[in-house]
């Protein structure tokens, strides 16, 4: 499959190497040049490189590996090439402020990937998955049951039930066991 990574730091980073190490065509983006670079560099020459835009074009599936305050900017940016796409959004509502990490109010009360929804407008279809490791234990928990070693769980959510389906085999391959956590209301 091919996946488009809008964001290569802390998670777009062991997530496209844990999906390219598994066969699939990814394509790692950010704002920063040279973080795609060395984004690249860290999947062993089996991912490619390019802009925001480029990734968006290229996957059939999207991963919004940004922070949770950046979502809106980077959607904003994007204009309509969202639209019709399979988005998985791996974000928590976290922020670091004075080098301490502090849980933000999602508006609405709403969970964050219904607010997340509700930014990238009805005619894009979200997942929600990747959320519940941090991303060093992402990436060796994943490369061990890519290996053989036990999986451990990766929860998803999601309201449009073909794009789960899509989204079903990349959390397999990355080397976790699919858990199905119900619609977006129920997502962590």
């Amino acid at each position: 499959m091919r996946v488009g990574i809008l964001g290569a730091g802390r998670l777009g980073v062991p997530l496209g190497r844990l999906l390219s190490m598994a066969g699939h065509d990814v394509l790692f983006s950010d704002a920063d040049p040279a973080r795609v670079e060395a984004a690249t560099l860290a999947a062993d020459g089996l991912a490619q490189g390019g802009t925001p835009l480029e990734a968006t074009r290229y996957g059939d599936v999207v991963i919004m590996a940004v922070g949770w305050e950046a979502f809106p900017v980077v959607v904003a940016e994007l204009g309509g090439a969202l639209t019709g796409k399979i988005v998985v959004d791996p974000s928590n509502p976290i922020a670091e402020r004075d080098g301490l990490s502090v849980v933000l109010a999602v508006p609405g009360g709403l969970t964050s990937p219904q607010y997340q929804q509700h930014v990238l407008g009805a005619g894009v279809r979200l997942v929600r998955t990747f959320n519940t490791k941090y991303p060093r234990e992402l990436l060796k928990l994943g490369t061990a049951g890519q290996r053989g070693g036990s999986r451990a769980d990766m929860p998803y959510w999601g309201d449009d039930d073909g794009a789960k389906k899509a989204v079903l085999p990349l959390i397999e391959d990355a080397g976790f066991t699919a858990i199905d956590g119900g619609g977006l209301s129920d997502a962590l």
